[in-house]
């Protein structure tokens, strides 16, 4: 049986709810989650979604592209996954950053891992993403941690002062990376499948004051060998099943 201390809930409870939804991430903590981890994708009006993709057709059933959208109009649209759930969730809307700061105020031994976008930061840039994320997230700062695979956002957010940093790796050798040393992250994180066969976590100096999170981690079999093999915690989607 794995801690919830071990278990990270990707995207909420995505397994049996749509995807980065206030009802998937609430469902996740209700089933014992104590990190979540959610996507943050930016508007036309460079204002924060709480969703994955760059375009609804996946999760909304729509051919729209988020950064040629208004905040307005993408809230509008529900986030249902309708080629995984039909139209059982078509109430579920697509919902704003705010979002999340209710779910942490109502579970505040909860920590959300918050990633940020390659996309949003081609669209808005870096300033534009930490200063609105940050502005939003501040009522819940201790709460959250920002992360992202472009390593010089992460190392904005550090000498922002925010508390609590992660690095996505794009490699297992860019534990050495400047930027990612630069970042001092709270949370490293990386495909289960790039962490090398004789990984030795005494040998690794990056991994001496963060926790390594693998991703995506999916049966017991896989989350033990992992941990047995030094990685701290593991993301999944069904939260319940590793948890039960």
């Amino acid at each position: 049986m794995f801690h919830s201390k071990q278990l990270v809930a990707h995207r909420g409870y995505q397994a049996k709810y749509p995807e980065n939804t206030v009802l998937s991430l609430n469902k996740a903590i209700g089933a014992g989650a104590r990190f979540i981890e959610l996507d943050v994708q930016f508007s036309l009006d460079q204002l924060p979604i709480i969703y994955h993709d760059t375009n609804l057709r996946r999760v909304s059933g729509a051919d729209v592209e988020i950064a040629k959208t208004s905040r307005a109009q993408l809230l509008s649209y529900a986030a249902y996954e309708p080629a995984r759930h039909g139209k059982h969730f078509i109430e579920e809307p697509i919902s704003p950053l705010e979002s999340l700061v209710q779910i942490l105020q109502n579970h505040p031994k909860v920590t959300a891992f918050v990633e940020l976008k390659d996309e949003s930061i081609a669209h808005c840039g870096r300033e534009i993403i930490t200063e609105s994320v940050s502005s939003i997230l501040a009522p819940v700062m201790n709460q959250v941690v920002i992360m992202s695979f472009d390593y010089q956002l992460a190392v904005a957010s550090r000498e922002a002062e925010w508390p609590l940093v992660g690095v996505v790796l794009r490699n297992w050798s860019d534990l050495d990376h400047p930027l990612v040393i630069r970042a001092r992250p709270d949370y490293i994180y990386v495909d289960h499948k790039l962490v090398p066969a004789g990984f030795n976590r005494d040998s690794a100096q990056q991994l001496k004051n963060c926790k390594l999170v693998t991703y995506e981690v999916g049966n017991k079999e896989l989350g033990r060998e992992l941990l047995d093999r030094g990685v701290d915690m593991l993301e999944t989607f069904d939260i319940a099943q590793l948890l039960t």
